[in-house]
């Protein structure tokens, strides 16, 4: 009886934690890098009498995550070309209106302006057609120095918005450095931690949509970041600083 009742006793402990676990990952559905765990189970060690093996219930072996390292680099990758394709697209529009086609472009003062040369040249002599050249001169200077306004506000956008980058960089990059530890610490538990896992991975990805990263995986389960074809962003848990400078030909730029 004492057997069956810890059969019994085995089997709801499990199955609650196997409860507990979907509960979570349906609490968690919508929370950004959470991936969904899964409860191992294996059969209880048998007791041996003098007519077999009799089972003695099951065991949770450990709470897993739903991962596969492939698919998420893939997706790291896939997210980092997206992140930069979506960044390129926004500033070549904002190019694109900065030289808009039609009459209120450049290219169409221009021509006005080589039309009214032409004018001038078949008939000199009249005041009204050098006139027109210089009003015409005057628009299309009033163009390019608009348009010259507005690249000058491109190229300041485009500043800030690298020095938030690298700040954001440096940031994820310590809290990488910091997970690494806390990871490492505690492999000697035989359990992995999903959540620090989880918050890793997440990192990792939000770096990878601000700069191209490559990671490698070390035996002491922290994972090391490289940018730029093989310098070093976190490695462990030492990282390296990024830092935007100004461009050494023009200081508006960096």
């Amino acid at each position: 009886m004492s057997s069956l009742m810890s059969i019994g006793k085995s089997a709801m402990f499990a199955n609650y934690a196997a409860l507990q676990t979907a509960g979570n990952n349906i609490a968690n559905a919508n929370t950004p890098g959470f991936s969904r765990q899964d409860v191992q189970f294996a059969d209880a060690p048998g007791q041996f009498t003098g007519s077999g093996y009799f089972g003695k219930g099951v065991n949770v072996t450990t709470v897993a995550r739903s991962y596969d390292q492939f698919l998420t680099h893939q997706a790291q990758v896939t997210g980092s070309t997206s992140a930069a394709d979506s960044v390129r697209l926004e500033k070549l529009s904002q190019l694109e209106n900065v030289f808009p086609i039609g009459k209120a472009g450049v290219g169409y003062a221009a021509g006005e302006l080589m039309n009214s040369f032409v004018d001038m040249a078949n008939n000199p002599v009249d005041s009204s057609a050098r006139q027109v050249v210089l009003g015409n001169a005057q628009g299309l200077a009033s163009r390019f120095r608009d348009a010259g306004d507005q690249l000058s506000g491109l190229q300041a956008g485009v500043v800030q918005d690298v020095k938030a980058a690298v700040g954001a960089v440096n940031d994820k990059a310590q809290q990488v450095a910091r997970l690494n530890q806390q990871i490492t610490g505690l492999r000697g538990s035989g359990q992995p931690p999903n959540q620090l896992l989880d918050d890793r991975d997440r990192l990792i990805s939000e770096i990878g949509a601000v700069i191209n990263v490559s990671t490698i995986r070390a035996d002491d389960g922290s994972i090391g970041m490289f940018i730029g074809g093989g310098q070093s962003l976190v490695l462990g848990t030492q990282v390296n600083t990024l830092k935007a400078v100004p461009d050494s030909f023009d200081a508006t730029k960096i």
